[in-house]
């Protein structure tokens, strides 16, 4: 056998190296070398399962289509163990080399409700495993397997049952935090995190579940539309269900319901344009959650730190998700590096700063529409545009308005105003803002028929959005209605009393679905949400904060009167999101305040 050797670097090469030094660089290079054995394992199922009879199992006619996180790793590449979600302690790459070597095994060989799937340990290795290495709860879930595994031969280690006890907790308050909300998030993730806990009540060789969370794998499989029997509710008819399952949900939709054909294969880089907005910024989260890359546009990247070094900060690291500097949307060419390689572009960046003079607004977002529209019109890999307009660009909500919009309905009164003569006084601010939105989207229409561009091109128009901020500034924002009646601003509450309010996850869905669903062409989406009043928004913080006392109802309620079709609109969020209608406004205002980030009083 040949000798092998392992170089490696030491401090202070010139003196001899203290007994800790040798210590801490031999555990080094043994991790080392178990990661490489394993990435080798790893690769050596792949190709196993390539070559396995299709007619074997349904499970292997999925493989070639819809390649897993590590299946289309080159030989060449980085162990993906030494990118896992977080740093780890030798103990914890003992138990992570415990679970592969040890687990996997003997739960398939001894479980006898697994031998009717074949390859499961395949499958679990190169799909459940690696779900570990993109998420640092489910990491935790998989570090809980193995010490529950070696506590069934010493179930009096301290240390070992301190760790289980720290990872369950991580998994349960991860859990927590998911489904605790009014509309859970029900994922795959969600789903295996629940699993690997259930995972965890199993009584041993039995494979019979007991506990709150094998029961609960029923509700999450019922809203991911998997069907479980009447007849054998057991925790691994489920589990028979999901090795089934894995590899097509993985690869398709983490979230939706719909298993409609996409315009963009699962993979594909969608570029973002001012990731860090309220609406920016959860339908970056829907893309990545769903197997998508993104490449988000910022101004300033030290702004958006939160984004890569909290909130998404996993997809960061696995490389799902980049941002780029683009300081002035405006600028010619300001896109043009952006959209490299990008399969799909939600064009949400605005000038929002809400300044009455139109020079200062209007030509600016004209030409950034304008910008991108170009940019992915040299860009052969570009196939799909969805643009984020406004309610506002077809009419003023205000009341004794009583105009149906339809395809062809512009508020070029907004232009008018806009433009009057100076001085551009505070109170013109929203007229300027609206003028550049009527503006930029009718030179977006007539680019589309002057061009005639190889892309899809889509609109989401939306009203008043409320629901669950990322980041605090979206709960400060002055058009964020819900801090306004918080802190009782009558000031800003003044400039209208009633409107149609939208789940800002809609509107996310919405793009998602203006993009991936290949039947929706140059679409003009209205997506308004509920009608109401001031005093109905404050009879819900009323009901959500009985403790706190908010300002006085006030009187002549009424509702507005404009109208339009919704049912395109509809229909994709309950083709995409399960979900029949618009989110309800009580359970948008709750996620809200409910949030982290509202840090209102």
């Amino acid at each position: 056998m040949p000798l092998r050797f392992q170089f490696v670097n030491v401090s202070n090469p010139g003196n001899p190296a203290s007994s800790e030094t040798r210590t801490l660089t031999h555990s080094h290079a043994i991790r080392q070398a178990h990661a490489k054995e394993r990435r080798l394992r790893m690769q050596r199922y792949h190709s196993e399962a390539s070559q396995v009879n299709a007619g074997e199992h349904e499970t292997t006619a999925l493989e070639p289509c819809f390649p897993g996180p590590l299946s289309q790793m080159p030989d060449n590449s980085r162990d993906p163990f030494s990118t896992l979600p977080r740093s780890m302690s030798s103990q914890e790459y003992f138990l992570l080399d415990y679970y592969v070597r040890s687990v996997v095994p003997n739960m398939v060989t001894h479980c006898s409700t697994f031998n009717s799937i074949g390859n499961l340990e395949i499958l679990i290795i190169r799909d459940w495993v690696s779900l570990a290495i993109m998420d640092a709860e489910f990491l935790s879930a998989i570090l809980l397997g193995a010490c529950r595994h070696i506590l069934r031969d010493r179930p009096n280690d301290p240390n070992i049952t301190r760790m289980a006890l720290r990872y369950r907790q991580t998994c349960l308050q991860a859990l927590r935090q998911t489904i605790g909300g009014i509309f859970p998030a029900v994922s795959l993730l969600t789903f295996a995190k629940s699993l690997a806990l259930a995972f965890d009540e199993v009584k041993p060789r039995t494979c019979i579940g007991k506990g709150w969370n094998v029961d609960g794998l029923g509700c999450l499989a019922t809203l991911r539309g998997w069907y479980i029997s009447p007849d054998d509710r057991g925790i691994f008819y489920m589990v028979n269900n999901a090795a089934f399952y894995f590899r097509f949900i993985t690869q398709t939709s983490i979230i939706t319901m719909s298993s409609s054909p996409t315009s963009i294969p699962v993979g594909s880089w969608v570029l973002v344009t001012g990731a860090t907005g309220f609406v920016a910024s959860q339908v970056t989260k829907q893309f990545l959650e769903r197997g998508y890359k993104v490449r988000g546009t910022v101004r300033d990247l030290s702004q958006a730190s939160w984004l890569v070094d909290d909130r998404f900060k996993s997809y960061v690291e696995n490389g799902s998700l980049e941002l780029v500097a683009v300081p002035d949307l405006g600028a010619e060419g300001a896109f043009d590096e952006a959209v490299k390689g990008v399969s799909a572009i939600a064009h949400i960046a605005t000038i929002s700063s809400l300044d009455p003079n139109p020079n200062n607004v209007v030509p600016q977002t004209v030409a950034g529409t304008v910008s991108i529209l170009e940019a992915a019109l040299a860009e052969p890999s570009v196939q799909e545009v969805v643009y984020t307009s406004t309610l506002l660009t077809a009419t003023f909500p205000v009341p004794g308005n009583d105009i149906r919009v339809e395809r062809h309905t512009w508020n070029d009164a907004a232009i008018e105003a806009a433009w009057a003569p100076p001085p551009y006084e505070a109170s013109r601010s929203l007229l300027s803002y609206t003028a550049s939105k009527v503006a930029a989207e009718k030179e977006l229409w007539k680019f589309v028929e002057e061009n005639q561009p190889h892309f899809t091109v889509n609109v989401v128009s939306p009203a008043s959005i409320v629901g669950e901020p990322l980041h605090r500034k979206h709960a400060d924002s002055p058009v964020y209605w819900v801090s306004s009646l918080f802190r009782g601003d009558k000031i800003a509450l003044e400039a209208f009393h009633a409107s149609f309010f939208v789940d800002v996850k809609d509107i996310a869905m919405l793009h998602v679905a203006a993009i991936l669903d290949p039947e929706v062409k140059n679409a003009r989406l209205q997506a308004w949400g509920h009608n109401h009043h001031w005093n109905d928004l404050l009879a819900i913080l009323r009901k959500l904060r009985p403790q706190k006392e908010f300002i006085a109802d006030y009187p002549d309620r009424f509702l507005l009167t404009i109208s339009t079709d919704f049912s395109d609109s509809i229909a994709l969020l309950k083709k995409w999101a399960g979900q029949d209608g618009w989110r309800s406004l009580e359970g948008s205002i709750a996620e809200g305040i409910d949030s982290s980030y509202f840090k209102v009083e």
